[in-house]
């Protein structure tokens, strides 16, 4: 089915303003075209909220920094996510920023050098769960702490891969828009999930971003540079 960006606006609001507790939503953002798309049309439907509406539930935006990131990224990112949350206090969106890093002995570094770890590689790749997903399923598990419950909203696309595709049917609920996440008191919502790569580049180069006012044009340039 061909991206209506209509009807997905619609869809999110709705989901927003389900009666489900209150629950927060954790936005997963990397600054990458991905994420960028999908907080770019949560933003465009909580923008169409009125005042009220919007105070519905938290919006979480949380991005992890591994401390081994490429410095030209990360200054890319960390310019997005300030934007981000200086736009949404002077629009009075509910959108909060957070920032994870992994804990000290779980850091490159130590792992690397302290611990004796080789270099990661497709073999061993230690980095991924040290770097990325312990600090961000810590985060999600002390919002769920906090709140009882959490909806992880995630940029994954069946167009990626017939892994991505798989894994999105496998955990799908049929009938609903969440989906089961493995942490307990938690569900998924990809807001994207039927989006082609086309269809996510084509959104980002003709509209404008909602909290730079640009048209994308520095996520284009890194992607075309690497």
């Amino acid at each position: 089915m061909a991206f209506n960006k209509k009807e997905l606006i619609e869809e999110i609001k709705e989901q927003f303003l389900e009666e489900d507790n209150r629950r927060p939503w954790i936005v997963a953002f990397s600054g990458g075209k991905d994420s960028t798309a999908m907080l770019m049309l949560v933003w465009e439907a909580i923008a169409q909220l009125n005042e009220i509406e919007r105070k519905t539930r938290e919006i979480y935006v949380i991005c992890n920094n591994t401390l081994v990131e490429n410095p030209r990224v990360l200054q890319f990112v960390n310019k997005q996510l300030n934007k981000i949350q200086e736009k949404s206090l002077e629009l009075g969106l509910p959108f909060k920023v957070d920032h994870t890093t992994p804990q000290l002995e779980n850091s490159f570094w130590v792992n690397l050098i302290g611990k004796g770890y080789p270099a990661p590689n497709n073999m061993f790749r230690w980095c991924t769960e040290r770097l990325k997903i312990s600090p961000t399923t810590q985060y999600i598990k002390d919002k769920i702490s906090d709140y009882g419950e959490a909806i992880i909203l995630i940029g994954t696309r069946s167009d990626e891969s017939s892994a991505r595709a798989a894994s999105i049917k496998k955990h799908e609920v049929k009938g609903e828009r969440l989906r089961a996440h493995p942490l307990p008191n938690a569900n998924a919502y990809a807001p994207i999930k039927d989006m082609t790569t086309d269809e996510v580049w084509t959104y980002l180069r003709l509209t404008r971003n909602p909290w730079t006012e640009d048209k994308n044009l520095e996520i284009q340039t890194l992607y075309t540079n690497g």
